[in-house]
């Protein structure tokens, strides 16, 4: 539809390629002679784009270096596991951690570190190194962390703590043989703290989540019918 033009009115006059020009060399006369004036605001300006992107490259080849140096410290570190002085080894991971903490290879040490202090028997630094890795168990180190602190608050006497771990296991856990270990585990603690009721639920939930081909099945079932018939 037209657009409506008030009579006596004439149309705009299409601007030539000439006055195109014109203005192009007008707008760029008047930024030359602004840049001119600020001089001093421009230089500023380009030297920290400079700085800026030379400070983000140096980054990337520092991140990349220090994950290299990680990864390789770290495999280092795994094949001493078996091998070398528990005491040794411990402080060695202690030292890596504070250097490559920030690192996404970070948390495998930790599991790492827990497992030696807990084998040279001290469960409470072995449960402080896993708290923070636990709280996450929808990721596979997360949840085996949470595995671990669980055993270890179950050896240190805190049966509510382990428990509370199992079933937080049991609801979040990608993996399937990580939520049937929880269940089976949770299972065993309410029964052994006289709730066969709660017990009972837990292995209902574990038959549920198991094969019917499982080779584990039947002794689900025989501990089950045990638990059922106290609640009888």
């Amino acid at each position: 539809m037209p657009k409506y033009r008030k009579p006596g009115t004439r149309p705009p006059k299409p601007e030539s390629p000439v006055d195109q020009e014109d203005a192009f060399v007008a707008a760029t006369l008047e930024a030359s002679n602004w840049a001119q004036k600020n001089r001093p605001i421009v230089t500023l300006a380009i030297v920290i784009v400079v700085l800026g992107v030379a400070a983000f490259m140096y980054y990337g080849r520092y991140r990349d270096a220090l994950h290299t140096n990680a990864a390789l410290q770290l495999e280092e570190l795994q094949m001493r596991v078996t091998a070398d002085d528990p005491v040794v080894l411990q402080g060695d991971l202690e030292l890596y951690l504070d250097r490559f903490s920030g690192t996404p290879f970070a948390d495998e040490a930790r599991l790492i570190l827990a497992q030696v202090h807990s084998d040279l028997g001290d469960r409470e630094a072995a449960a402080e190194v896993l708290r923070p890795l636990a709280g996450d168990v929808t990721e596979p180190l997360g949840a085996q962390a949470a595995a671990m602190l669980a055993a270890i608050s179950e050896d240190l006497g805190d049966l509510q703590a382990a428990e509370g771990l199992y079933e937080r296991l049991a609801d979040r856990a990608r993996l399937g043989f990580q939520v049937r270990d929880a269940l089976a585990s949770a299972a065993r603690l309410r029964r052994a703290q006289g709730d066969p009721a709660g017990a009972l639920a837990h292995y209902d939930r574990l038959l549920d989540e198991m094969d019917a081909m499982d080779p584990g099945r039947d002794v689900v079932q025989m501990r089950r019918a045990e638990v059922a018939a106290m609640v009888r």
